[in-house]
């Protein structure tokens, strides 16, 4: 038992999910030749499940990426940015606390944002992107997913367009979120969502 608006909002986030969820037109091989190129350019080589959560990346409109500590999530992730940024694609990067978004940014050489800033949260207005000021960009990359409850994921979900890639990354055995909701985990139990989880241990 538990709050009506809290029902609605699971819902209304799994709609939302579920519309985001669409396949790249690319053909497989050209995926495959140009995350190649990408490996070769930044001298990475990625092992063959961080290799296919870059390639389900790219195929799908939602990716799950999850694993424990050093099991290279933050390789995988600046892999996908290096290969979008050579599709041309413009990446935004946030995460659910500022620490998390300066970890972020520290890993990736680019700007990260707390969901709230990323959102223009203010107290007075609440969120001013939303369904109605979608955010602006290609992909959106979130970090440390265990932590974002079911209302900040349904206020991030309305901001996010149709046809923005959305990449959710999180490790569901870390913190969980305060508020109510355990979003990263029943997304992936629903096993609806593309969701790759990384094991090997770096």
């Amino acid at each position: 038992v538990y709050p009506a608006h809290y029902y609605y909002m699971e819902l209304n986030t799994a709609k939302m999910l579920n519309d985001l969820d669409i396949d790249c037109q690319m053909p497989e091989d050209m995926m495959e030749k140009r995350l190649r190129a990408v490996e070769e350019k930044e001298k990475i080589e990625l092992d063959p499940l961080q290799h296919k959560a870059v390639i389900e990346s790219i195929k799908h409109g939602l990716l799950i990426l999850t694993g424990g500590p050093g099991t290279g999530k933050t390789t995988t992730i600046n892999t996908m940015i290096q290969f979008f940024e050579s599709e041309g694609l413009s990446i935004l990067l946030a995460a659910p606390t500022g620490r998390a978004a300066k970890r972020m940014s520290e890993a990736t050489g680019m700007e990260a944002k707390t969901i709230h800033r990323l959102l223009e949260y203010n107290p007075q207005d609440g969120y001013k992107r939303n369904d109605e000021n979608p955010l602006e960009g290609d992909a959106l990359i979130v970090d440390e997913c265990s932590m974002i409850d079911i209302l900040l994921m349904n206020n991030l979900l309305k901001a996010v367009p149709v046809g923005m890639r959305l990449v959710l990354v999180g490790d569901i055995d870390q913190l969980p979120s305060v508020g109510a909701g355990n979003v990263l985990r029943d997304v992936i139990d629903s096993q609806r969502i593309p969701v790759v989880r990384l094991v090997r241990i770096f």
